[in-house]
């Protein structure tokens, strides 16, 4: 299976690329360059949670349990949600997020954020007991991002503006559907996967920012 789902996902670009919706010059005006060169991000994903601390921000009210983005320099950075409290180094110009694993851990992982101009970034976060698990665009016929890891990420950036459909799947068994995913320049969508015993779920949310 992993030889066929390698296969595949440059095609999955290739479909996604002649799907696209015409891009418009005032998309770009929607989101702003970040300030500092060497300013580093930072989140905080924890389903079911609300309340969440990063760095010196806190938020009150996170929906699906995603915080925003926070605008840091690099360097030690602590984030805490519920019971869990968690440290890590951040580099400069980088992209992490602080993932309240299945485990019980708060774990720190990098994400692969462009932020380009002309696409879109997709990451995919498995919180689920599954062991591997695929993202899957039907209306193209292709995966996106095949065998996601428990409690890790992975992306795929994407030509943009478009909408598409995706599956996250076990092999052929389809274990939840994401309708109308929007893709926007310069911006980036977040899909979270979770559940267990059988009972799974996923949701998707546009990456948001604040400095």
């Amino acid at each position: 299976m992993t030889r066929t789902l390698r296969f595949l996902a440059p095609r999955f670009v290739a479909c996604a690329m002649a799907v696209a919706t015409p891009a418009f010059a005032q998309d770009g005006a929607l989101y702003e360059d970040p300030g500092d060169p060497n300013a580093s991000f930072v989140r905080i994903i924890a389903p079911g949670e609300t309340v969440a601390v990063v760095a010196e921000t806190t938020f009150d009210s996170i929906e699906g349990g995603v915080s925003p983005y926070v605008t840091i320099p690099a360097g030690k950075v602590s984030a805490a949600v519920g019971d869990l409290t968690a440290e890590a180094d951040i580099p400069p110009a980088s992209f992490y997020t602080f993932l309240a694993a299945s485990d019980g851990t708060l774990q720190a992982v990098k994400d692969e954020i462009t932020n380009s101009p002309a696409q879109a970034d997709l990451v995919f976060y498995n919180l689920s007991d599954l062991q591997s698990v695929d993202l899957f665009a039907p209306s193209v016929g292709a995966v996106a991002l095949d065998d996601i890891a428990p409690n890790t990420s992975r992306q795929v950036t994407l030509r943009a503006p478009m909408t598409l459909d995706f599956e996250v799947r076990d092999g052929d068994t389809v274990l939840a559907t994401l309708p109308g995913v929007q893709m926007r320049r310069r911006a980036g969508v977040t899909v979270v996967f979770s559940g267990s015993n059988g009972t799974y779920s996923a949701f998707s949310t546009e990456n948001l920012y604040v400095n």
